[in-house]
C-alpha cells in the first residue's frame, strides 16, 4: 500500500511519496540502541526516537550506506511522508516479521536528529544517528513502545577520536526544508505507565559535527539560534584544539528518565564544561546557567577530581550585570568580541 522494499529498516518509495520506517526492538537492542517513545514530553508534545541505518561501525549520511538516512532527513523537501511501523511478531509458519502501524510522522524542525554513542553488537563503540520524530496527526501510542530506562549505574569515559565528515554527515545531506512540528495535540491511545527507575550514567563522546547549516521551512527564532550556537561551538572547539586540548561532550542517562541528555562542549584537558547559546539574551543565559548546574553533577573524569568548572559560552557580550549573576553561582563566562576573539577569564591561552 505504501510502497518501498520488502527488506531493510528504511524503505523509501517514489511512487507513494513515502518513507517507511520499520522498528525491531530485538535487532536494535543487539546493535546497542532502542527505538520508541520517550516517556518525557516537551512543550511541543511527544517524541519518537528512531535510529538510522547501519548495524556496525559509525552510521552516516554519505554514499550507499547513508541512502536510507538521507531519505529520512530529506523527506520534507522531497514531499515524502514518514510512516512508522514496529515489529510485533512473525507470520504463522514463517520467519516473515509482522508489524503494527503507528502512523505518520515528521522530523522535529529544530532538532531533527542527534548523534549518540552506543556499544554495538560486536562490542565496539560507534556513533549512531537518532532521528527525533513528531506525530503528524493521530498515531498509536502504547506503553510497550516506550524506550526502556537504563538497568545499571555506569559512568564510562571515551577518549576523543578524530571522526571525519564522511563518518558523520556532509553538507548536501542536510540542505533543504525540514518540517516544523504542528501544534501539540492531546494524548491519544493507551495511557502510558511511568517508566521503571533507571540508573544514571555519563559517557564522554566526541561532539557532533557543528558545521551543518540547516534550512528550516519556517525561519523560527529557535532554528536561527540553533545554527548560531552550532557555529559558535565549532569555532571555540577549534580554538581549544589549536592549543592542544582534547575536547568532547557528555551524554547522560538520568535515573527515572528515558531520554538522553547531551552537553554542548567539554574540555577534557582542563576539566571544563561549556554550555553554548545562540544569543546573549538574559533568557538564554538563565537557561545555560540551569543546564550547567544540572549537567555538571554527572560529569566525572578519571584524570580530574570533583565536578568540572562550568562556563557559559555566548556569541557576544551579555548585559552588564550578567557576569555577577554567573559568578554568584561559580560559573564562568566566555564570549566572542566584535573582532571575533574569545574574551573571558576562562579562555585558555597558549603555554
Amino acid at each position: 500500500m505504501f510502497g518501498g522494499s520488502t527488506q531493510g529498516g528504511i524503505c523509501p518509495s517514489n511512487e507513494t511519496r513515502s518513507v517507511n520506517l520499520y522498528s525491531d526492538p530485538e535487532v536494535g537492542e543487539k546493535a546497542g540502541y532502542y527505538d520508541g517513545w520517550l516517556a518525557e514530553e516537551d512543550e511541543l508534545g511527544p517524541v519518537f526516537e528512531y535510529t538510522g541505518a547501519g548495524k556496525s561501525g559509525d552510521q552516516t549520511f554519505d554514499g550507499v550506506a547513508g541512502t536510507g538516512n538521507r531519505a529520512i532527513l530529506r523527506h520534507a523537501e522531497q514531499g515524502r511522508t514518514l510512516r512508522v511501523f514496529t515489529r510485533v511478531g512473525t507470520a504463522p509458519g514463517s520467519d516473515a516479521k509482522t508489524h503494527r502501524y503507528l502512523g505518520t510522522f515528521t522530523l522535529d524542525g529544530v532538532q531533527p536528529y542527534v548523534w549518540r554513542r552506543v556499544h554495538g553488537e560486536d562490542g565496539h563503540e560507534r556513533n549512531v544517528i537518532v532521528f527525533r520524530l513528531r506525530p503528524d496527526g493521530e498515531v498509536q501510542r502504547s506503553p510497550h513502545d516506550v524506550i526502556p530506562a537504563a538497568t545499571e549505574t555506569a559512568s564510562e569515559f571515551v577518549p576523543f577520536q578524530v571522526v571525519t565528515a564522511a563518518m558523520l554527515h556532509s553538507d548536501p545531506a542536510t540542505t533543504g526544508a525540514l518540517a516544523v512540528p504542528k501544534q501539540r495535540r492531546g494524548k491519544t491511545g493507551t495511557t502510558r505507565t511511568p517508566p521503571p527507575h533507571a540508573a544514571t550514567s555519563g559517557t564522554f563522546v566526541m561532539p557532533e559535527s557543528f558545521t551543518t547549516k540547516m534550512s528550516l521551512r519556517a525561519a523560527s527564532a529557535a532554528g536561527i539560534a540553533v545554527r548560531r550556537e552550532a557555529e559558535l561551538t565549532q569555532a571555540y572547539k577549534a580554538y581549544l584544539e589549536s592549543l592542544g586540548h582534547k575536547t568532547g561532550a557528555f551524554q547522560i542517562r538520568v535515573k527515572g528518565l528515558t531520554s538522553t541528555l547531551r552537553t554542548d562542549l567539554y574540555d577534557a584537558t582542563d576539566h571544563v564544561l561549556y554550555e553554548a547559546k545562540g544569543s546573549s539574551s538574559r533568557e538564554d543565559v538563565r537557561m545555560a546557567l540551569g543546564q550547567l548546574l544540572d549537567y555538571s553533577r554527572y560529569v566525572t573524569a578519571p584524570d580530574h577530581e570533583g565536578e568540572p568548572r562550568r562556563v557559559v559560552l555566548l556569541p557576544s557580550a551579555p548585559d552588564p550585570d550578567v557576569p555577577s549573576l554567573l559568578d554568584r553561582h561559580g560559573v564562568g563566562l566566555v564570549y566572542r568580541s566584535d573582532d571575533g576573539e574569545f574574551v573571558g577569564h576562562d579562555v585558555p591561552t597558549a603555554g
